[in-house]
């Protein structure tokens, strides 16, 4: 029987969503999960959800026929069909740590985790919307950064062994900026407004200013 590939970005949207609700209802597919390393997400309801490449890039795809035709699929032949519609998520952005958390927490709920070679794709779409309504800066961009090698892949500043969690525990402690500058100089004023900024989006808060 020929496998008929995807011909739109709404036919793998669908199956993404697909993909979830027969995660659910199909042990053996929870099982396997952990051996993918291109995940593809979109938004529905409000919230990100996932796919594998090979689940996604074809048509019809359903638990059975996944798991049946698995090792005949082409990851390569799919990932470049989906390329089109999808663009992978650099690491270390805002984006990415949304994308790795929600990705974990579907894992989880299967007692799984994330391959540590994972590929973050979101649909093109749902990338500009985020872009349009997200709030990042350039300068927290480009200095919390996250390495699965470096403090278990948490956030951290500038690829060092500092984590923003360590930042916020100094500041609760009561050290200013200039105490935590003082202390590790190898730090900068912006790095602590970049963990400032990560902070306050992780948890939908406003900036707090710190003296």
């Amino acid at each position: 029987m020929t496998q008929e590939l995807v011909t739109s970005a709404e036919q793998a949207r669908q199956n993404i969503v697909a993909f979830e609700k027969e995660l659910a209802n199909n042990r053996k597919l929870a099982e396997i999960m952990s051996y993918g390393r291109a995940w593809y997400a979109v938004r529905s309801s409000g919230r990100w959800v996932f796919g594998p490449s090979k689940f996604i890039g074809y048509e019809k795809s359903s638990s059975k026929i996944y798991l049946a035709k698995r090792d005949e699929r082409d990851g390569r032949v799919t990932e470049r069909l989906l390329a089109q519609w999808f663009e992978e998520v650099a690491p270390g952005t805002s984006l990415y740590h949304d994308l790795y958390a929600a990705l974990g927490e579907m894992f989880a709920r299967y007692g799984k985790s994330p391959n540590k070679l994972v590929r973050l794709n979101v649909l093109k779409a749902d990338l500009e919307l985020s872009s349009r309504t997200g709030k990042e800066s350039r300068g927290q961009s480009s200095r919390i950064t996250m390495d699965a090698d470096i403090c278990g892949g948490r956030p951290c500043i500038r690829g060092m062994r500092i984590r923003v969690s360590d930042i916020l525990d100094l500041l609760a402690a009561g050290n200013d900026r200039a105490q935590i500058l003082a202390d590790y100089p190898y730090l900068e004023d912006a790095d602590i407004e970049a963990a400032l900024e990560y902070a306050a989006q992780a948890v939908d808060h406003r900036i707090v200013r710190v003296a």
